[in-house]
């Protein structure tokens, strides 16, 4: 859970044991409550009837649907403590209720810090009266609100052209999610005005992209300690191929280098 930051951003609460959210499901405000019990099971409780679609909310969350055989197989040959990390549990990104929720999210870490990330996202949630907002609900918010309210600042136009564009390309559903015959990949996300390298490459690690390291200040630091320039950085991993970001990503994570704090 702790992989990366997203536990701390509203609407998750994670109290290293118990992650537990509000969500929208059939118009109803639901809240859902995960928990792994043991090594192969998770107790799921939830406020909503519909056992189904939370189901399949939480699959999202937790990639439980992710099959790694062909990374495990690189890791065989590149890092087999990596390989014993994930066929463990580990190596899976907690994700938020849709493709939308992780770009936003993406977008609020851009040059600024991890506090202030925090602040921005928890003021989404609160004008989304706890949820975190759907497209028009941030179009109706708009960038005025959405800079001063929600303390976005710069950022707050481009949500805003995103969010426009998104639902003008036919990219995203109504409520937030990959449309099913969209055609979300790296090379559009950079298109979006105000998207750059390192969003568009971190929303599509959320995507389960993996071949595109998003460089950030964390990143660089790391490459220069061990003698790489950032501008290297693919290049750097190129024998992880498509899986660049879990290469760098889950050596980091076992050697304890990036565990998340308060």
């Amino acid at each position: 859970m702790e992989s990366h930051g997203w536990c701390q951003l509203a609407p998750w609460h994670w109290d290293g044991k118990l992650l537990e959210r509000t969500v929208k499901i059939e118009g109803n405000k639901e809240w859902v409550r995960v928990q792994q019990i043991d090594p192969n099971q998770l107790s799921i409780e939830t406020s909503s009837p519909d056992d189904d679609k939370v189901t399949t909310r939480v699959s999202r969350w937790l990639q439980l649907d992710w099959e790694p055989s062909e990374f495990l197989a690189l890791c065989d040959v590149n890092d087999p403590a990596i390989g014993h990390f994930v066929r463990s549990g580990g190596g899976r990104f907690l994700r938020g209720d849709s493709f939308f929720e992780d770009l936003i999210k993406t977008v609020c870490t851009i040059n600024t810090t991890w506090q202030q990330t925090k602040v921005m996202v928890g003021s989404l949630v609160s004008l989304g009266n706890g949820l975190f907002p759907a497209p028009n609900d941030i179009l109706e918010i708009g960038p005025d609100r959405l800079a001063g309210e929600c303390k976005l600042g710069f950022r707050a136009r481009t949500v805003t052209n995103v969010t426009v564009q998104l639902l003008h390309d036919g990219v995203i559903n109504q409520d937030g999610s990959a449309a099913g015959d969209s055609s979300v990949n790296y090379d559009y996300l950079t298109y979006l005005k105000g998207i750059g390298p390192y969003s568009a490459a971190h929303a599509m690690m959320l995507l389960r992209d993996f071949s595109t390291l998003p460089v950030d200040s964390e990143v660089s630091a790391y490459l220069r300690e061990r003698g790489f320039d950032s501008k290297d950085a693919q290049e750097a991993f190129r024998h992880w191929g498509q899986y660049r970001f879990l290469g760098y990503k889950l050596r980091r994570i076992i050697d304890k280098e990036n565990w998340i704090g308060d």
